[in-house]
């Protein structure tokens, strides 16, 4: 079981920090960029959000849930919306704030930096005008789903817990369904991974209860912010269709960016890293290397993938050597924190 969290958290290090080079680009454009598929830690390009980084360094799809999960270890697990407003906190403090915090994250941690101790209605439904609200993307990111696994660590197989608990961390900067909705199937999906003798099938269904029990739950909150959207759960019932029946002539991981997308959208990042798991059978590196590959949300998409994929199949699933590179270039421990999760149990 070590193996199994440590493995999730490398994998999503690792897919977070291989992402950060391609991120943003198109498939074609990281190909002559980098002169073929990235498949190893390289440097960020100038013209790429994580310029000036180092290779394997990670964004904030990855510190964002690192911080997360120290703080649901010193509370002993307990999951809340406080919890998971006090973790954006301190990661608006570091050194990830300024150049990775999307639209919906830099809006909430500002808010909270004016009040610490604001009400629950005091921004629900206000995490932008209706210019910003404008595109879905814009309340329903996929920020949700890069902080979800951590629950799903934390709740130890228990798919039940692992929902129940997303939705109280999702409320801290995304309340809206299909947020809700996409960070519980991830959290479903990490839950499931985490049990012995399971299978792919069984993590992909786990994803996809994940997703309609989380929206279910969030539609019946008072404190919701409920607009229009593309439904998460019916995108990765496309996904799953489109990965396992993609025609022999087609690429998958380019059937699943040109079918579902693979931008900040929600309803595009969970499913297309649904897909590409689905695509290699769950395979770690193989699923990181194509989500790495498929363009745009590289880093929250590889994360996710890595998270899920990681579980699954432990540390040893991943590149040996990776887990020294991403400790010693973000002054992280991965080891200590898995051990910390793993004593909640």
């Amino acid at each position: 079981m070590n193996k199994k969290v440590l493995g999730c958290l490398l994998g999503a290090a690792a897919g977070d920090a291989m992402g950060a080079a391609t991120e943003t680009k198109s498939a074609r454009q990281i190909e002559k960029v980098f002169g073929g598929k990235v498949r190893e830690f390289r440097e960020p390009p100038m013209d790429s959000l994580a310029r000036g980084r180092r290779a394997g360094q990670v964004t904030d799809a990855f510190s964002i849930p690192y911080i997360l999960t120290e703080y649901l270890i010193k509370e002993g697990g307990k999951a809340s919306r406080e919890l998971g407003e006090r973790a954006l906190s301190e990661w608006g403090m570091t050194e990830y704030f300024e150049p990775f915090a999307g639209m919906t994250t830099r809006n909430v941690v500002n808010r909270l930096r004016k009040n610490g101790s604001m009400s629950t209605w005091a921004y629900a439904g206000h995490l932008g005008n209706k210019l910003y609200k404008g595109h879905y993307y814009a309340l329903s990111s996929n920020g949700a789903a890069s902080k979800a696994y951590p629950e799903g660590l934390v709740s130890n197989g228990d798919i039940e817990r692992a929902i129940a608990d997303t939705i109280e961390i999702t409320m801290s900067s995304h309340d809206d369904p299909y947020s809700i909705s996409g960070a519980c199937a991830v959290a479903a999906a990490v839950s499931e991974a985490m049990r012995g003798g399971t299978s792919v099938y069984q993590i992909i269904q786990a994803a996809h209860y994940g997703s309609i029990k989380g929206e279910a739950l969030a539609r019946e909150r008072e404190d919701i912010w409920i607009y229009p959207g593309p439904s998460v759960t019916k995108r990765i019932e496309m996904a799953v269709e489109t990965a396992l029946h993609c025609g022999s002539e087609e690429d998958v991981v380019s059937a699943l960016a040109e079918r579902i997308g693979s931008g900040p959208a929600i309803a595009e990042t969970v499913p297309a890293a649904i897909g590409i798991l689905i695509a290699n059978a769950g395979d770690t590196m193989e699923s990181i290397y194509d989500a790495v590959n498929i363009g745009d949300e590289t880093s929250a998409i590889a994360c996710i993938t890595g998270a899920i994929a990681g579980a699954y199949n432990g540390a040893d699933s991943i590149t040996k050597g990776y887990l020294e590179i991403i400790e010693k270039e973000n002054n992280m421990d991965l080891m200590g924190q898995a051990e910390g999760i793993v004593s909640l149990w």
